[in-house]
């Protein structure tokens, strides 16, 4: 968990740093500590809309449209999502970049520009507190049907975090913050079990007018605890036959985030990999040796080892997309060694150091 907390801490320090040179070096320079701008704040978390006014299709080439079915199909395609307030804008212009979306995110432009390391930062910093806040500005606009599309959300997030680790400074000295992308950016593929709870969701919404919050909510920014949503709201349902749909949907949702046990999942991964025998080995032999011993310390021991072996095998992962996925297993696996770590925690209540420091995949 310490590990995993620096981690965050680091990518804290250096958004706040980057919010607070932005500031400073904005047209009026009146942002910082500004009260007024922390009263906005507050006020985004209980509006309805969050930090939004309306709803707009945002096209290819620049024109903007209020929402229908194909706005941008004659100007090049485009994205439908929230459209800022005049309080976000004030905010965004004067260095805080809340709100952001990744949908129709440029990524080719973003990266050239002068500014990209603090924005990205500040990105980083959003997504981690709309986790651990309650949504933090998002918190009523998460049911904001439309204002966030979590398709155009992950197909942009998995471009941003492919450039990145394609450049050899985002798998070297950039290599934290790359990993805290993996961790907080949407990024996943489509598979066929998101795609049916999609659908099963938006049924229920025409079928239950009153369950079109949640609706938008799976749709927009789909999470674990989505599950125990649904059965909140089903608990309140009088109709034997929809409750009965209610908890098919809550299983789904279960079924998407079901825990796969580590060996597997290494085994797993490791079938990717079929141009890279030598990182195939690792892979097996680690999921080989952590089925032999389940003690925390020996768990701990493997994970530790194999982060620190597959940080440095990076340079030698040629393409973006596998350099991304061991990334993500590197991010997935510190959740491991930090479980490991508690355990061991109670079991050395002498708080010795131990003989060897491992490395982790940072």
């Amino acid at each position: 968990m310490k590990v995993r907390l620096l981690i965050i801490l680091f990518a804290l320090g250096t958004c706040i740093s980057a919010a607070s040179s932005a500031s400073s070096g904005s047209s009026t320079g009146s942002a910082k500590n500004n009260p007024e701008y922390r009263q906005w704040i507050e006020e985004m978390k209980i509006r309805e809309r969050g930090p939004f006014k309306q709803l707009r299709w945002f096209c290819n080439d620049g024109t903007i449209f209020p929402p229908k079915a194909y706005a941008c199909a004659k100007h090049g395609g485009g994205h439908q999502h929230g459209d800022w307030s005049d309080k976000t804008r004030k905010l965004r212009g004067e260095g805080y970049l809340i709100a952001n979306f990744l949908a129709g995110y440029d990524t080719d432009v973003a990266i050239n520009e002068p500014e990209f390391i603090d924005a990205y930062n500040q990105l980083l910093i959003e997504k981690f507190l709309v986790r651990v806040d309650n949504g933090w500005i998002l918190r009523r606009a998460l049911f904001y049907r439309g204002a966030i599309q979590e398709e155009g959300e992950r197909d942009g997030g998995r471009a941003l975090l492919l450039t990145l680790a394609a450049d050899p400074n985002w798998i070297g000295f950039r290599y934290p913050a790359l990993r805290i992308g993996t961790a907080l950016l949407p990024h996943g593929e489509d598979t066929a079990s998101v795609q049916k709870v999609r659908q099963v969701s938006a049924s229920l919404s025409e079928e239950d007018k009153g369950f079109k919050d949640i609706r938008g909510k799976i749709h927009g920014t789909p999470e674990a605890s989505d599950a125990t949503l649904v059965r909140d709201y089903a608990s309140k349902v009088s109709d034997p036959a929809l409750k009965e749909k209610y908890e098919a949907l809550a299983v789904d949702i279960d079924l998407v985030y079901q825990a796969v046990p580590l060996p597997a999942q290494l085994r797993e991964t490791a079938e990717v990999f079929t141009a890279g025998p030598w990182l195939q080995k690792i892979l097996r032999s680690a999921a080989q040796q952590l089925e032999q011993d389940p003690s925390a310390e020996h768990q701990y021991t493997v994970t530790a080892k194999l982060l620190a072996e597959l940080r440095d095998t990076l340079p030698r992962i040629n393409t973006a997309s596998a350099r991304l996925r061991i990334t993500c297993l590197c991010t997935w696996l510190s959740g491991g060694t930090s479980m490991s770590t508690s355990a061991l925690r109670q079991a050395w209540q002498d708080s010795r150091r131990p003989a060897f420091m491992p490395r982790f995949c940072l």
